[in-house]
């Protein structure tokens, strides 16, 4: 029969148990799985230079820590035990693993602690917050792994499956969450490395039942027997949490998609560029905060779309729109100028004056004259923690008697961290620094003038 023939066609191309080595994979999983010795530095080396990468936003630092973390092969141990019905495996499997991602973190916690830099990158940020994704390669990278060790002939698939799976960064980002009292970090990064352990022990322990590995034998059979429940029990508790993380993610891709399809792509028709959106998740109430520019959009359309939300069963969720009154080209020149950071940061300044209902009507291009009185009025509502601000014009004469106006601005801001020694303070003067720059550029633009200088006083 042609169908028997696919069969047999598929099951020799899929078949890999003539080239298992099942005494060899169990020998060297759990050869690899104290944490002692070498692993020991690998270990420290790993948590320093993943919490350097994502201190600096450098993938390749990153993928260097992935590369020498030795994390992986207790996680594998984990689902390696529980599949031969190896109590002892299990118990050191487990016990290592923790010393492991206690000792990841402590490096990584002393790191961000020690650090002059600690403001979140993209890289920390990326991994707050497990999608869908990222449990699937946490799944197939576990596959990968334990059939790369399984083979007789052994091959280099072990570096990509360490890459892949990321077991260490999103350690250290729990680390960084640690180190500044940021817990949102600090749960968002323990979360996904625990997701990750979850599902590369769960593929394990699968593709260790499809090999038919032996299971562990006890002269004693009623000591078998406890083991096996033992055994029995681990494996729901680590079925279980993951299919409740699996249905939890799921639930959120595709309700993100419904609020895409339902008022994103709605609102956009509108002829209104969307800058970001994002939900700000409450115990109540979620807010879909929409921040745009363009055509003036009416306050009724958030009601609108908020009956919309209700009639698509989302009843918790509420559309707040924030529009900027500054150009679509304005805004893609500061995106350009700033981090990521500066620019939540702005956009949360803005949120703030839209609250207190004041407009900024100069920054419009539409403004056929811009005064200082414009200048003073929108750096303070731009720069909330501007104290005292001042503009006005100096005539300066140089050394060959010539003279020249330069506009000057002088800035008291509010008082940085208590130190300027210490990191808090340090970042805070820089970013007064970095604010001084734009605030430079920003009235040599709309005042035309050539030379502006910043004072600043704090």
């Amino acid at each position: 029969m042609p169908l028997n023939a696919i069969k047999n066609s598929i099951d020799k191309i899929l078949d890999i148990l003539p080239q298992t080595d099942e005494a060899g994979t169990i020998r060297e999983i759990n050869d690899k799985i104290p944490v002692r010795g070498n692993n020991t530095w690998m270990l420290i080396c790993s948590a320093i230079l993943a919490s350097i990468g994502l201190d600096t936003g450098s993938g390749a630092v990153i993928i260097g820590a992935m590369l020498v973390s030795p994390l992986m092969s207790p996680i594998l141990g984990v689902g390696l035990a529980v599949g031969i019905n190896d109590r002892e495996m299990m118990i050191d499997s487990l016990k290592n693993l923790s010393i492991a991602a206690i000792a990841g973190l402590f490096f990584s916690t002393l790191y961000f602690k020690i650090t002059p830099l600690g403001e979140p990158t993209n890289e920390l940020l990326a991994r707050t917050t497990p999608t869908l994704l990222d449990v699937m390669v946490a799944f197939f990278g576990g596959v990968a792994g334990i059939i790369s060790i399984s083979r007789s002939d052994k091959s280099n698939a072990i570096p990509g499956v360490a890459i892949a799976t990321a077991l260490m960064p999103p350690l250290c980002t729990a680390g960084y969450g640690l180190a500044l009292g940021r817990f949102d970090f600090f749960f968002g990064g323990f979360y996904l490395f625990f997701i990750n352990a979850v599902f590369i022990s769960l593929a394990t322990f699968l593709i260790v039942k499809y090999l038919k590995f032996h299971t562990k034998t006890y002269i004693n059979k009623e000591t078998e027997r406890r083991v096996a429940r033992i055994m029995a029990v681990a494996l729901f508790i680590v079925v279980s949490p993951s299919i409740y993380f699996l249905y939890n993610i799921y639930q959120g891709v595709q309700t993100r998609k419904k609020i895409e399809n339902l008022i994103i792509s709605d609102y956009t028709n509108r002829e209104n560029e969307i800058i970001k959106w994002e939900v700000a998740q409450t115990d109540s109430i979620n807010t879909i905060k929409i921040y745009s520019v363009g055509n003036k959009v009416d306050e009724s359309v958030a009601s609108h779309y908020n009956q919309v939300l209700e009639e698509n069963d989302l009843p918790s969720y509420k559309v707040k729109l924030i529009q900027l009154d500054i150009s679509p080209d304005e805004v893609r020149e500061m995106a350009s100028e700033v981090t990521n950071n500066i620019t939540k940061d702005f956009l949360k300044t803005v949120e703030i004056q839209k609250m207190q209902q004041s407009r900024l009507d100069s920054l419009r291009r539409q403004s056929t004259v811009y005064t200082t009185a414009n200048a003073t009025s929108d750096l303070k509502l731009l720069y909330p923690n501007v104290t005292k601000l001042q503009i006005g014009e100096m005539l300066i004469t140089n050394q060959q008697s010539k003279q020249d106006t330069v506009m000057v601005v002088m800035i008291d801001w509010e008082k940085p961290g208590r130190n300027t020694q210490n990191r808090a303070g340090r970042a805070d003067a820089a970013r007064i620094r970095e604010n001084e720059q734009q605030i430079r550029r920003f009235l040599a633009a709309k005042l035309k003038k050539d030379s502006v200088q910043v004072v600043s006083s704090f």
